[in-house]
């Protein structure tokens, strides 16, 4: 009796070992005596235990505009001159952040010198001139979230009050003190310093 039941258990124990030797791929469920501890369907460290449908929405979302003329045209800083309670400690913090994200490229004055000098290969714009004093409190908002030409975005890196503490002391040293002038030959907005004739 014993002489059949070793070929019945060697032959199943032969079966059982070559299947899992097979290569399937990783898409392919093992056969296993003991199932592995990393291979399970557990949620893996850093990841999400229910993903978000595909082009779902937070609830608590803000969304932006992702194009700089549309984002120009409508944001606005609730941190500009008069606008927001607070004081001044927003306008540190804006330094603060400037001095760490900023700097780099653009220099402490904002004019374009910044430490990497020789070794950025394009020029950087001073932001000082009057085509970018100009610009509305929005387009620099767009400009930090999502970057663009040779700038990285810093969105991911700020809140959106950081961000717009940055562009409040950005324009302290446009000399525009929170308020963008308006272009030339327009009449000044609510929010904006009246147009001078000369």
């Amino acid at each position: 009796m014993k002489s059949k039941a070793m070929p019945l258990w060697l032959l199943l124990g032969s079966f059982l070992g070559l299947s899992a030797c097979r290569e399937e791929g990783r898409n392919t469920t093992k056969l296993q005596y003991m199932p592995d501890m990393a291979d399970s369907p557990a949620v893996k460290a850093q990841e999400s235990y229910l993903n978000p449908p595909d082009h779902s929405i937070t609830v608590n979302a803000i969304l932006y505009p992702e194009d700089r003329a549309v984002a120009e045209s409508e944001l606005r800083n609730p941190f500009a001159e008069g606008s927001a309670p607070g004081g001044p400690d927003f306008m540190v913090q804006g330094k603060k952040l400037y001095d760490t994200y900023c700097t780099l490229c653009h220099g402490a004055d904002a004019k374009g010198k910044g430490t990497l000098g020789a070794a950025y290969p394009l020029p950087v714009p001073d932001l000082t001139t009057a085509a970018y004093r100009a610009r509305k409190d929005g387009f620099y908002f767009a400009q930090i979230s999502l970057g663009g030409g040779n700038m990285p975005a810093y969105g991911h890196a700020t809140s959106p009050h950081e961000r717009w503490w940055i562009i409040s002391y950005l324009r302290t040293l446009q000399g525009t003190d929170g308020a963008a002038p308006p272009p030339s030959g327009q009449q000044g907005q609510p929010g904006q310093a009246p147009q001078t004739q000369p």
